[in-house]
């Protein structure tokens, strides 16, 4: 599953330089707060466009789970793609808790363990610069919460009753038309949501990793999750109740950056049979069109 690279600014702006400067900001996801130290940007130009309504100036007093410093550096690290190829990136075990991550202008380690990591950026064009901090941020940020008992799925999040229902597939399964028809009810995300089974009550929390989502639209929040809903393409809408090992099954490859990257995880997968004991999980039969919340209603 290649990581998401929408365009949110101009093309002008994408191609222009990163303006110059030094911060440091918090950057919570769910329960979990990871704090970027050093980063060479400046706060209106750079952190507030891509991260608010979620960053906040770093606090020393508030407890960070992970700490990442920041360094400037030269080369390209991952060989580039063909014109029109996906970006790639690279994951590497190499210890209890310790990893490599790399893509193309970004070399970065991280322990979970320590809650120590460093990421070294080599080109300050726009695209090319928050790309490579934010592969480096949605890979450690899924690899410490999976050791905290979540994990990032890829998945819309749409609010509906006062839960959270996902909605899920591989690219192109209609999340973000699903994301769409849904309104007026409310989104949390129209890419990734932060899956918490560590209570009894499996809850979803926004991140600040979108797909298309204006910053507008953007929103802060936890909520108990009230079903999975997997997106598949029908001449009719309907709904099919999975069973448990289905459930895990189809959940399971909708969380990106490890098993497609390589990676083995045992504790990853007591975590998604977690999620599906408590929360129903569905096939989504659906003809693109606002028709499948009949279906969902009715439940």
């Amino acid at each position: 599953m290649p990581p998401e690279e929408p365009p949110r600014e101009s093309p002008e702006t994408l191609r222009a330089p990163v303006a110059p400067g030094r911060v440091d900001f918090d950057l919570p996801l769910g329960p979990l707060v990871v704090r970027v130290l050093g980063l060479p940007a400046d706060w209106d130009g750079f952190v507030a466009p891509q991260y608010l309504p979620f960053a906040a100036p770093a606090d020393p007093a508030r407890r960070a789970d992970l700490v990442v410093s920041c360094r400037e550096g030269t080369g390209v690290f991952v060989p580039l793609p063909p014109p029109g190829g996906a970006t790639e990136i690279e994951v590497e075990r190499q210890a209890s808790g310790r990893y490599r991550v790399r893509s193309h202008w970004q070399d970065g380690w991280l322990d979970v363990a320590s809650g120590t990591g460093e990421v070294t950026l080599t080109d300050r064009v726009f695209a090319r610069f928050r790309m490579s901090l934010e592969n480096y941020l949605r890979v450690a940020g899924q690899l410490l919460a999976i050791e905290r008992g979540c994990f990032l799925m890829h998945s819309s999040g749409i609010l509906a009753g006062g839960r959270c229902l996902l909605f899920f597939g591989p690219s192109g399964a209609g999340k973000s038309t699903a994301t769409a028809m849904s309104q007026p009810r409310r989104a949390l995300s129209d890419d990734m949501v932060l899956i918490d089974v560590s209570g009894d009550a499996p809850a979803a929390h926004a991140v600040p990793f979108y797909g298309l989502f204006p910053p507008a639209e953007r929103t802060r929040g936890t909520f108990p999750l009230g079903g999975a809903f997997r997106l598949r393409q029908a001449a009719e809408d309907r709904l099919e109740r999975l069973g448990l090992a289905r459930a895990v099954a189809t959940v399971s490859a909708s969380i990106p950056f490890v098993h497609e990257l390589g990676l083995s995880h045992e504790g990853l997968t007591a975590l998604v049979g977690r999620l599906c004991e408590r929360v129903p999980v569905y096939d989504l039969h659906f003809t693109r069109s606002a028709r499948f919340w009949d279906q969902i209603d009715a439940l």
